[in-house]
């Protein structure tokens, strides 16, 4: 059934709004009026309330200026226009779109003359149709091309093996190889009824094979997992009657590639067998890696669902896409009307649900390249660029290059520095097991070692120990409107491990880790000021060891060691005894709430660091954060000075052993002056 469209929008074309900007209406009302019939104004009207806001609407439906536009001469003009943006070929970085301002023309609107309103809409065709050479954009949803997911995959693989030299190495650079196990999904020469799905051994085969490797979300919809009871059955035959709907598309979509061989972790690791999870979750480089094409199920969040299919946008109870006339050439003006092209709704590059798990955050690093399902659309990520569904090209490959897995990771100040960024990304990421923190980056860890060639302690790098310590809450240093606070981890509601409790807090990491917490953390990676954390005379905080070891805990060390508890760190610092003597209500530079630490014994030459407003009694040592800021005070508490400006909370157990609660900041460490170093077992 064709869509209601008013007689403006029956007689656009995309060869009109190309070549100038077109009136659509004479005003915000009249848009308005006609989105209550018409199909594509109605669209138009939803994409404005997404991209602008109520009070510059208001104004314009006022026929009043917007508070954001100074007057001008056009500040009596509230005509609608319509202004169209084409790519050849699909070589942008942004779609074919048109669109749309307020009381401005689209080709002056960014210059002198700022749009009252603006928004855009984005342009499709669908494939092997005649706009669809000369448009890149396509729009697969579980009601219009439903199958071109597949086209889309075989064109952007085959593609890149043939043109992207640099995406047939592998990462890290070491000969192919494949999983220990992987599924063969059947001989594609024999007929469906012949083909046999199973597991197999890949040391059985005659030389390595392309394969495929699948990231997804578990959820609760996986059913057959590969364990001892049905091992031997399962490398006879694998029945795909009984697998989770995401294994089967993966399987389908591997056959559609003209790959035999896929990998899916919950099929190809023994499952509740912890010597081979151990022995395979140290192998996700070599798995991703050497994939052909890692299959990224993002945006579903159970296995059970699948997700090929993408009904995200329809189930939003969105406007659907409406069709346009092309005209002729939009360039030469040449030829016939080239068909229907569409217009929809801006669609986000989000990728969905995938993005907030763990263990997907090394698997998609990891990956050569990678056919992503996310919320609104498929793309395919390699080397060299990210093509999308919606016809946009992203060429800038920096972050990609440089990435930690990526062939030219950098120097070793480079390394650090992408080190700390990447557990930026990652820390936000859910885990069902928090005891799996380590094992999720274990493959980053160890390609990371072999270009630092340093100690790895419980996800601190020995070389660069004063830094590693100082890690912080985004939450209570950066914005606590956009972050939300770092908690302890819980057991997980499966957990069997002795002495926890389903939902109750867990030690996983030493109180000193980062991955002690579970939230958002972050270190100061600011390339100018790097030389801090490297000149000695600006570091307060040293190893007993006279050779430089930070421990001398036995075992510690290796980046393959996936539980780490309980590591000591032997130290010798300045510290001094405090107590906390209020909350600072006004607004800092750091936080809207700072605890100030009164030194109890104060240092022979304490100033304040900073002083509250009004007479200042007492002396002001340091601006103190708590990691749990909800937990109840400890009974002691030490600052500790790391470098010259920042150092660790700590508190002094029964025992004599001492434990991170937070962090501090000081005007510039002289408050210390005086301070004898004292000796530290930090657990």
């Amino acid at each position: 059934m064709a869509p209601a469209l008013c007689s403006k929008c029956s007689t656009l074309r995309f060869y009109d709004v190309f070549n100038d900007d077109v009136v659509f209406h004479p005003d915000l009302n009249s848009l308005v009026q006609s989105a209550k019939k018409c199909e594509s104004c109605n669209l138009w009207w939803t994409q404005l309330q997404r991209d602008c806001s109520t009070e510059d609407i208001a104004a314009c439906l006022a026929r009043k200026l917007p508070t954001h536009v100074a007057k001008s001469s056009n500040n009596g003009d509230f005509k609608i226009y319509l202004r169209g943006e084409w790519h050849p070929a699909g070589t942008a970085s942004v779609p074919d779109q048109i669109w749309l301002s307020c009381g401005v023309l689209v080709s002056a609107a960014g210059h002198d003359a700022p749009t009252k309103l603006q928004t855009h809409l984005a342009v499709f065709a669908d494939p092997a149709t005649p706009a669809g050479a000369l448009f890149a954009g396509r729009y697969s949803t579980n009601a219009h091309n439903r199958e071109y997911y597949a086209t889309f995959a075989k064109g952007t693989l085959n593609a890149c093996r043939k043109t992207h030299g640099v995406c047939n190495q592998a990462s890290p650079p070491t000969p192919r190889q494949m999983p220990t196990r992987v599924i063969d999904v059947g001989d594609q020469t024999l007929p469906a009824a012949k083909r046999v799905t199973r597991i197999v051994l890949t040391k059985d085969l005659k030389q390595p094979q392309p394969y495929t490797a699948l990231s997804y979300c578990w959820g609760r919809g996986t059913q057959a997992m590969l364990n001892a009871k049905n091992f031997a059955d399962f490398t006879k035959l694998l029945p795909e009657s009984k697998l989770s709907k995401t294994h089967i598309e993966a399987i389908d979509l591997t056959r559609l590639l003209g790959i035999r061989y896929l990998w899916i972790d919950a099929l190809c690791i023994i499952q509740r067998n912890q010597e081979d999870w151990e022995f395979e979750s140290k192998r996700m480089a070599s798995v991703y890696g050497n994939a052909e094409l890692t299959i990224i199920a993002g945006r579903s969040a159970d296995s059970g669902l699948g997700f090929v299919t993408n009904d995200y946008l329809t189930s939003k109870n969105l406007p659907k896409p409406v069709p346009m006339k092309t005209g002729p050439h939009p360039h030469t003006g040449e030829g016939p009307d080239l068909g229907t092209v569409y217009l929809t709704i801006q669609r986000s590059k989000t990728v969905g649900p995938v993005d907030m798990r763990g263990w997907c955050f090394q698997e998609a690093l990891l990956s050569n390249r990678s056919l992503i399902f996310g919320k609104d659309q498929v793309s395919y990520q390699c080397r060299l660029h990210t093509r999308y569904e919606d016809g946009c090209v992203d060429t800038d490959v920096s972050k990609r290059e440089q990435s930690l897995t990526s062939l030219n990771p950098g120097t070793k100040p480079e390394v650090l520095r992408r080190w700390y960024q990447m557990l930026g990304s990652f820390t936000p990421r859910a885990l069902t097991e928090p005891h799996d923190i380590f094992a999720c980056i274990v493959s980053v860890a160890m390609i990371t070692h072999g270009i630092l060639k340093a100690r790895y302690l419980a996800g601190l790098w020995e070389c660069d120990m004063p830094r590693a310590l100082l890690w912080k809450s985004r939450w209570s240093y950066v914005s606590r409107r956009h972050f939300l606070p770092i908690e302890k981890p819980l057991a997980s509601p499966f957990t069997e491990r002795k002495g926890e409790i389903p939902g109750k807090p867990v030690i996983r990491a030493p109180s000193w880790s980062w991955a002690n917490v579970a939230g958002e953390v972050f270190w100061d990676t600011n390339p100018r000021i790097e030389s801090k954390w490297m000149d000695p005379k600006n570091i307060h905080i040293k190893p007993r060891d006279p050779k430089g070891s930070w421990t001398n805990q036995r075992g510690a060390g290796s980046p393959d060691v996936l539980y780490m508890p309980s590591l000591e760190l032997q130290l010798f610092v300045k510290a001094v005894e405090v107590r906390c003597t209020n909350v600072l209500k006004k607004k800092t530079p750091l936080t809207p709430e700072g605890i100030m630490m009164e030194s109890i014994k104060s240092a022979p030459s304490a100033k304040p660091a900073t002083a509250p407003s009004g007479p200042a009694k007492p002396s002001y040592l340091a601006l103190g954060y708590f990691d749990f800021p909800s937990d109840p005070r400890p009974a002691n508490i030490w600052c500790s000075l790391v470098v010259a400006h920042e150092g660790l909370l700590l508190t002094r157990d029964g025992k004599g052993k001492f434990q991170r609660v937070g962090w501090f900041v000081v005007q510039d460490g002289k408050q210390f002056d005086g301070v004898k170093e004292m000796a530290v077992d930090l657990v």
